[in-house]
């Protein structure tokens, strides 16, 4: 078995000759390379001074990696900031009431979805922690804050479906209010 070496590799046991040593010919300021030691900065978010190199003073404003995340990725200078326009969304979205109200919603459909009659396996209602099936507003929250608990506004899709009819709403609110008109109908009283 024939073994190829690369040239520039050391054989074994061999020591290289710069090994250890230091080079002062060629450090600090006397390499060709040499902008300047380090220069002290104040940092945009917390307004503490550090130190960078010369050569990476062009490209540092913050302190630390945390102090970055900060400033860029808050209120109105994260990517998805939109104006702060969720009206307190994701607390109702968090609220005991939007829960029961998903329940209520599930219950009444009996975990299924009702445009393609998947069935639920696992739901977040149940207990799991994942969910194959969500409770979709009717209408919108953002068009009608005080219809989003009411029973009536809800309706079980799967993930695919849902998919399909998030953000359209409208288009699909007559099509939504005919399939739950058509099923409680349906629903033996007493």
């Amino acid at each position: 078995m024939l073994r190829h070496r690369n040239k520039t590799s050391f054989k074994k046991g061999q020591i290289p000759w710069n090994k250890g040593k230091k080079m002062p010919q060629t450090s600090g300021s006397k390499n060709p390379r040499w902008s300047g030691g380090e220069v002290k900065l104040h940092c945009t978010l917390c307004n503490k001074e550090y130190y960078r190199e010369r050569c990476k003073v062009a490209r540092s404003r913050f302190c630390s990696a945390a102090c970055k995340a900060k400033f860029h990725h808050s209120g109105e200078k994260h990517w998805k900031w939109n104006g702060g326009s969720n009206n307190g969304r994701d607390k109702l979205k968090r609220s005991e009431e939007y829960r029961k109200w998903r329940l209520k919603v599930f219950q009444r459909d009996w975990f299924t979805c009702r445009m393609c009659g998947h069935r639920s396996v696992k739901s977040k209602a149940h207990g799991d922690k994942t969910s194959d099936i969500h409770a979709h507003h009717i209408i919108a929250i953002s068009d009608n804050i005080r219809l989003c608990l009411k029973e009536g506004n809800g309706i079980t899709l799967c993930v695919k479906c849902h998919r399909k009819t998030y953000g359209k709403e409208k288009l699909f609110a007559t099509e939504f209010k005919e399939i739950l008109n058509d099923y409680t109908l349906n629903i033996p009283k007493g």
